[in-house]
């Protein structure tokens, strides 16, 4: 799985020190669009959003991608 961050996402993370390690979380591939991603460092929590699934095809097999936002914003905001 790759995760991909949206450039204001990844300003954030940046600003936070966690940007690597956000890309780096092994997800579910059952993460859908609008569920809310909280990594949590030191007790404080970073939240994300998944606002859009990708399956990558290859000549290597099938990659999915995540994108996440911030700010975080559920599908029911």
């Amino acid at each position: 799985m790759i995760i991909m961050l949206t450039t204001i996402a990844r300003h954030y993370a940046d600003q936070q020190g966690i940007a690597e390690t956000v890309e780096a979380l092994d997800l579910d591939s059952g993460c859908a669009v609008g569920d809310l991603i909280s990594f949590v460092k030191a007790g404080r929590p970073y939240d994300f959003a998944v606002i859009r699934r990708r399956w990558i095809a290859g000549e290597t097999g099938i990659t999915l991608e995540l994108t996440l936002d911030h700010p975080a914003r559920s599908s029911g905001d």
